[in-house]
C-alpha cells in the first residue's frame, strides 16, 4: 500500500499546487483588473511585465472615468485550476464588474458584469507567478 499512499500524497501536493496557483491568479487579476499595475507586477515573470505596460499604456481618461464611477471595484467570483504540471498552469478566472480588456477595438470606457480569462502561470523557484505572452485573453 506505499503506492496508494504515494498517490494519496501526490494529490495533496498538486491539490497544493493548485491552490496557490489559483490564489496568485486571483491576486494578480484582482490587482490588474481594478488597474493597480504596480501591485500587479510583484505577482508576474520579469518578462510579462512589458505586456502589463503595454495594458496601462493604453488606458484612457474614460477607462479611468468608467472604473471610478462604477459602484464597485472589479472582483474574481471564481478560479479554477484548469491544468498544472510542476512548472507551468493555467487558471480560469471569473471577473465581475471590470473594464472590458478589449476596450481598444469596442467603445471605451465599458465595464463589463462578467467575463471569464485563462491566465497563465509558471513556477520560480518556489513561488508561481503570472507569466503573460501577450494582453490577457478573454476565455471562449
Amino acid at each position: 500500500s506505499t503506492l496508494m499512499r504515494s498517490s494519496a500524497a501526490s494529490d495533496v501536493y498538486k491539490r497544493q499546487e493548485e491552490e496557490q496557483a489559483n490564489s496568485r491568479a486571483k491576486e494578480f487579476a484582482e490587482d490588474y483588473f481594478n488597474l493597480r499595475f504596480d501591485e500587479a507586477y510583484g505577482n508576474c515573470t520579469e518578462d510579462s511585465r512589458k505586456w502589463i505596460a503595454f495594458r496601462a499604456s493604453n488606458i484612457t481618461e474614460q477607462d479611468l472615468e468608467a472604473v471610478r464611477s462604477a459602484p464597485e471595484g472589479a472582483y474574481i467570483s471564481s478560479t479554477k485550476c484548469q491544468q498544472i504540471n510542476d512548472s507551468t498552469a493555467l487558471v480560469r478566472c471569473v471577473v465581475c464588474q471590470a473594464l472590458a480588456a478589449d476596450s481598444l477595438e469596442q467603445q471605451r470606457g465599458r465595464i463589463v458584469p462578467e467575463a471569464a480569462y485563462l491566465i497563465p502561470l509558471r513556477k520560480e523557484g518556489r513561488r508561481w507567478l503570472v507569466r503573460m505572452e501577450g494582453p490577457l485573453q478573454n476565455a471562449k
